[in-house]
């Protein structure tokens, strides 16, 4: 027995079944979680990148002022440069003591300030500066501590001799000062894969 066709377009005029209204309801829900994360993982990538690229941008500008101090550094045959070669958890932790003048701000600052000694080492995660600001004083009262970096794996020095012609990874002498340096200061972040930041630094007071 057929329908009357009066009685089959009314149905098709009176709208969606409940069926077809949950299955539009459930479509539209998987469309918005889909378009939802899609959005969320954009916006954790771009801000994981721009927070690595303040980290970058942080520590070049701390090397930057590592190689302004260097670069004014002075001989003291009281207080020798020392560069040593180390390592903690089997990656490199040197560590770097030598006087300059002033306090890191480049050759302005060699006209006008004091001698200071300044140690670079690496400690756990951590890169440290610290500064004796009297070379004499024989207590700890006159060092000053500063973290420059955290998040670091790995942190090496290396050191050109002028008379020689060669890079040096250790240097130990009251005789000239290394002609140049090369610091490299590597991290590692929780989610990504380590990177290694390089300065150049020439030394002596131009």
């Amino acid at each position: 027995m057929s329908l009357p066709a009066s009685r089959f377009s009314a149905r098709g005029e009176n709208g969606f079944t409940l069926v077809e209204a949950l299955v539009a309801i459930a479509l539209l829900a998987t469309l918005g979680a889909i378009v939802f994360g899609s959005l969320l993982t954009t916006t954790q990538v771009v801000d994981a990148g721009r927070a690595s690229a303040s980290r970058e941008q942080t520590i070049r500008r701390v090397l930057r002022l590592m190689a302004e101090e260097l670069a004014v550094g002075v001989k003291e045959p009281a207080n020798p440069w020392l560069g040593m070669n180390g390592t903690q958890d089997g990656h490199p932790a040197d560590t770097l003591a030598f006087v300059t003048i002033g306090d890191g701000v480049g050759a302005q600052a060699a006209r006008e300030g004091e001698m200071i000694r300044v140690i670079y080492t690496r400690e756990g995660d951590r890169l440290i500066r610290f500064v004796r600001r009297n070379l004499y004083e024989l207590t700890d009262e006159s060092i000053d501590q500063v973290n420059l970096a955290t998040r670091v794996q790995g942190f090496n020095v290396r050191y050109f001799n002028g008379q020689g012609k060669v890079w040096l990874d250790e240097w130990s002498s009251t005789g000239p000062l290394p002609t140049a340096l090369l610091l490299e200061v590597t991290f590692k972040d929780p989610n990504a894969e380590p990177y290694t930041i390089r300065e150049w630094v020439t030394v002596g007071v131009s």
